[in-house]
């Protein structure tokens, strides 16, 4: 049986006192490769911003600010695209050269420019759109994440859509097979108080949709995955899994199976510190631009509170 609170999450060590807590990218990563968990979500280690990663969260962004307009009818492809201009995430593009930035810009308004064609025909503003969930799974397991949104369909029920920003598309059974898919699926049950009608991983890239029933998603396969990924968490089982993917993984130079030493945790929380310490000057330097905006527009004894505009 499960329960549900949708509160903020809350960040707290993992120990025995606590429900151990884990969402689908945990449970991925530990599948994929369990020194990479432990690096990433145990000693929390600081991994690089990428240019991938950045442009995927500023589309998604995007999407979900042009889904959650309530109006009857589809909102204009221009709000598409300023929500990507207002929600760009540039930490992945740092020293990257203005001409190839620019580049991975014009490849997002276009991609949303297609989002748009195949939508707008027939829009229902979003249900829910990055709904947070909090999914205890017995006694001693939380399960979190969000759900990127949720659709009104034809017969009133709902539809679970993940928006996916990799180049390809995946098949009919990967979706069936997929674990993120069931844990919606579970979720919602709780949020809504009925399951939803199908679940969907939606190729924002390439254009395609791919669904399938709910009475599809296998649920108790899921959650005995997760039950199996926490059992081994819990008894430190750690040991590297080389791939393919070893390639792309933040932590090879660290890693046993690539003769590394282990994590320097505190050279790697340094780099990580500097990063945030010259966003943070940035940031500062911003906001200072726009108060002084703000009192040259409306005088010096004007002032915005903080959360105005939210």
């Amino acid at each position: 049986m499960t329960t549900i609170t949708t509160a903020a999450p809350e960040v707290h060590a993992e120990d025995a006192a606590q429900p151990m807590r884990l969402s689908f990218s945990r449970v991925d990563t530990y599948q994929q490769c369990p020194l990479r968990f432990r690096f990433a979500y145990l000693d929390k280690l600081p991994s690089e911003p990428s240019p991938h990663l950045s442009w995927g969260t500023s589309v998604h962004r995007a999407i979900e600010a042009w889904w959650s307009q309530k109006l009857p009818a589809a909102p204009p492809v221009d709000v598409l695209l300023q929500a990507l201009y207002d929600c760009w995430d540039d930490t992945g593009f740092e020293g990257m050269a203005r001409e190839d930035k620019i580049a991975w810009y014009r490849h997002a308004q276009d991609v949303l420019r297609r989002h748009h064609e195949r939508h707008a025909p027939s829009f229902v503003p979003a249900v829910a759109s990055e709904e947070w969930f909090a999914l205890q799974l017995g006694p001693d397991i939380e399960v979190v994440g969000s759900i990127d949104h949720v659709a009104r369909t034809d017969g009133g029920g709902i539809g679970i859509v993940d928006w996916k920003t990799s180049k390809r598309a995946k098949t009919r059974q990967d979706v069936r097979g997929s674990l993120q898919l069931a844990i919606y699926a579970l979720a919602a049950v709780e949020l809504w108080g009925h399951e939803p009608e199908w679940v969907a991983l939606d190729f924002v890239v390439s254009g395609v949709r791919v669904a399938v029933p709910r009475e599809e998603i296998d649920t108790d396969a899921a959650v005995a995955t997760i039950s199996e990924v926490a059992e081994r968490v819990r008894a430190e089982a750690f040991t590297p899994s080389p791939s393919r993917l070893c390639d792309w993984c933040d932590f090879r130079s660290l890693c046993p199976a690539f003769e590394g030493e282990g994590p320097d945790v505190a050279g790697r929380a340094a780099i990580e510190l500097t990063r945030l310490r010259r966003k943070r000057e940035r940031d500062e330097a911003r906001i200072n631009e726009l108060e002084q905006l703000v009192r040259d527009r409306l005088g010096p004894e004007a002032v915005l509170e903080e959360g105005a505009g939210r």
